[in-house]
């Protein structure tokens, strides 16, 4: 195991637990390069990076860090954010996505576990993240961030610790989610459903 898991990993077991354990117990590998969506996301994060690295949107007035990558002291932990305006008395997250305007379970697994990042690095509180959503038209929608979502998120995360502590494959059921997964060939939940 590495000494770190990344929140990105905590969002995919959040999807489905299965990730972890074809991921990180079993060492396969996700070929993600080949899903036109996570390219575009990808594209549009390096994008973004580089051009309006002044420009503070929201309404808000502060420092703004892009790219941030940050790791936990307390937690087995790092995670890469996309962009944070640092205000005098809190930290907004500012988190995009090319997908539905739809702020679901694993949005908010990761903007918890990224609360909990900037919380311990930058000694400020984060009470709410505005996630921009790209993919027809342009959506914001503020999300708030307290404690309950917090230790929903670092629950997860020792959900994932425990399927690589334990090299146990995890109980998951078939959905919709399945049809476009990249485990789906070699996942008893998926496989078997699909080829139905």
């Amino acid at each position: 195991m590495n000494d770190y898991i990344s929140v990105t990993t905590v969002v995919e077991h959040a999807f489905c637990p299965k990730f972890t354990y074809y991921g990180h117990v079993l060492g396969l590998m996700q070929y993600e390069e080949k899903r036109g969506t996570v390219q575009t996301g990808k594209l549009l994060h390096k994008r973004r990076e580089v051009t309006n690295k002044n420009y503070i949107r929201h309404g808000l007035r502060g420092r703004k860090l892009i790219a941030l990558k940050l790791y936990s002291r307390q937690l087995p932990l790092i995670g890469k954010i996309d962009e944070v305006i640092e205000l005098d008395d809190e930290i907004v997250i500012i988190e995009h996505k090319f997908a539905n305007p739809v702020v679901g379970n694993t949005i908010k697994v990761q903007l918890g576990l990224l609360a909990v990042l900037l919380e311990e690095n930058l000694k400020k509180p984060v009470r709410r993240a505005i996630v921009v959503f790209t993919k027809e038209n342009r959506v914001e929608i503020q999300v708030k961030i307290d404690e309950e979502l917090k230790k929903m998120s670092t629950s997860m995360f020792n959900d994932v610790l425990s399927v690589i502590n334990s090299g146990k494959s995890p109980k998951s059921k078939f959905d919709g989610r399945c049809l476009n997964c990249c485990y789906r060939k070699v996942c008893p939940v998926g496989s078997l459903k699909i080829s139905e």
